[in-house]
């Protein structure tokens, strides 16, 4: 008896489930992160392809309020702040550290705290006369923007959008997220086992590693746990026990090749080998490598506040944005006079797109006065007193109050300024923790251990523990290790540490 196989054609029906993102949904996500610049950019580029958009009014002119270089920014910025320049290491001629030359390690595992609500931008000088603010605006889609495109096309429930949105715009330069998943959890009214579940998702976009806490989780997520990494059978056992032990790894980082050899088991010559695998481009150095903006790039308000009879007031600056109408005659006149549908189909398409690209801008700046108004009627003592006043605010906050969604609230507060009577503010530094019970937020902290650092002996240092305890005076109820993070958070050394640099300078 013999059997054969017989090959069918059947048709089937097969449901999934599956969100693509459409030109305007782009467009809508772009129009909410854009600054006046890159705003004023997108709508001529809408109109030069659009031929049922026309300019009525080009817009003003730059303001005599000068917008304000992001590098001289961030020098006045470091100016006012103590800083301590790490101790460098010596480092010896030796074959494995000419094989370092080109990836310093100690430079990549540095990983400043999440700077989400620090900005602090002040008024500054005239720009030049051949200043031409068209120039200063990025045609590169930023970090953030490629992983909120990634979010925004995922099939993930709303609540864990929400979480990766509010990530990935508050990462760090190099991709990473310091902050706690509990903090994280108090912006978002959300809890730490969403916020640890959308981190695991986010270390997962592309580029890999978004999200980790640091450099030396992030080397562990890359070689071990993503394991998509191919790593040579001889290395293999090297690279698992070199990424599982951070103590290893602050070997690798401060060069201690003889010390890292005895705790790997391995000679210098493998050794070697495995520095050249490392940097033979087989990961990147950290998550944001390669998208990192070296030109100047200019900021300037979005926006004006002000007390008036002891109210804020908000006034949206969009006197740079050009004002665009829709040619309706042009689209009826023309619609009528064509006969084929598919040219009909791609005419009004082109119309639908100019009416929702007028609709959008105007949504968007309506949004931000939302936003804008529900931030300052919260930190109104700041308007009237100045930082020391900031009160504890966050995104569910706003959100609630205007009732709109955390992720626009996220966007929309992302790279826009709003100039007040105490300097120009990026809004997200309104965004403030709180630290204890007593509605202590995290900048008057901050505040606070600076003004006791800058007033103790320097021959007798304070230490965390007597910081901590100076502040309970004062009715600043925080545990030690909290003065320990926010002191390091300031670049501001141990208490062994300053007590050792004075020393240094006084030459004893």
């Amino acid at each position: 008896m013999s059997s054969s196989l017989k090959m069918q054609q059947q048709q089937g029906l097969t449901l999934s489930h599956e969100l693509k993102m459409t030109l305007q949904m782009r467009q809508s996500i772009e129009m909410l992160l854009k600054n006046q610049f890159e705003l004023r950019e997108m709508i001529l580029e809408e109109v030069s392809e659009n031929p049922f958009l026309e300019i009525e009014d080009w817009g003003g002119e730059i303001e005599e309020q000068a917008p304000v270089s992001t590098e001289d920014a961030a020098e006045t910025e470091n100016a006012n702040q103590d800083v301590t320049e790490p101790l460098k290491i010596n480092d010896d001629a030796t074959d494995m550290s000419s094989i370092l030359a080109e990836f310093d390690w100690e430079l990549l595992s540095e990983t400043s705290s999440n700077n989400f609500g620090e900005t602090n931008l002040r008024k500054s000088n005239d720009l030049p006369d051949d200043f031409n603010f068209e120039n200063t605006v990025p045609s590169e889609e930023s970090f953030s923007q490629s992983l909120d495109f990634q979010i925004s096309v995922s099939n993930y429930s709303d609540e864990l959008k929400d979480v990766l949105i509010y990530m990935a715009y508050n990462l760090d330069a190099k991709g990473f997220l310091p902050d706690s998943d509990e903090d994280i959890a108090v912006q978002i009214a959300s809890d730490s086992e969403t916020v640890a579940k959308a981190r695991k998702i986010l270390k997962n976009f592309e580029p890999l590693g978004c999200g980790c806490r640091n450099f030396p989780e992030y080397l562990r997520f890359v070689f071990i746990e993503h394991g998509s990494l191919e790593i040579p059978d001889e290395f293999k056992d090297s690279v698992e026990r070199l990424f599982s032990d951070e103590a290893m790894q602050e070997l690798l980082v401060k060069k201690n090749f003889d010390a890292l050899c005895a705790s790997l088991n391995i000679s210098k010559e493998k050794l070697s080998e495995l520095l050249l695998f490392f940097r033979s481009g087989v990961v990147l150095p950290y998550p944001a490598y390669g998208y990192e903006q070296e030109r100047t790039e200019y900021v300037k308000a979005d926006l004006m506040v002000f007390v008036r009879d002891g109210e804020p007031v908000i006034y949206i600056d969009d006197k740079m944005l050009p004002t665009v109408v829709l040619k309706t005659d042009l689209f009826e006149e023309n619609l009528k006079n064509v006969k084929n549908r598919d040219e009909k189909h791609f005419m009004r398409e082109k119309y639908k797109n100019a009416e929702w690209i007028i609709k959008s801008v105007s949504d968007r700046n309506r949004t931000l006065y939302q936003v804008a108004s529900s931030i300052f009627s919260h930190q109104k003592a700041f308007l009237e007193h100045g930082d020391k006043f900031l009160k504890p605010l966050t995104l569910k906050d706003v959100s609630d109050d205007i009732g709109r969604h955390i992720a626009t609230v996220s966007r929309l507060t992302n790279g826009k300024y709003a100039q007040t009577p105490h300097g120009i503010f990026e809004l997200k530094y309104f965004f403030v923790k709180q630290v204890n019970d007593n509605l202590t937020t995290n900048k008057r902290l901050e505040q606070k251990i600076a003004e006791i650092i800058e007033s103790e002996s320097r021959e007798n240092p304070y230490s965390d523990d007597d910081i901590a305890h100076i502040l309970s005076k004062e009715g600043i109820e925080v545990a030690r290790r909290t003065v320990a993070k926010y002191r390091s958070k300031m670049n501001i050394p141990l208490a062994r540490e300053r007590k050792r640099n004075y020393q240094f300078e006084v030459g004893n």
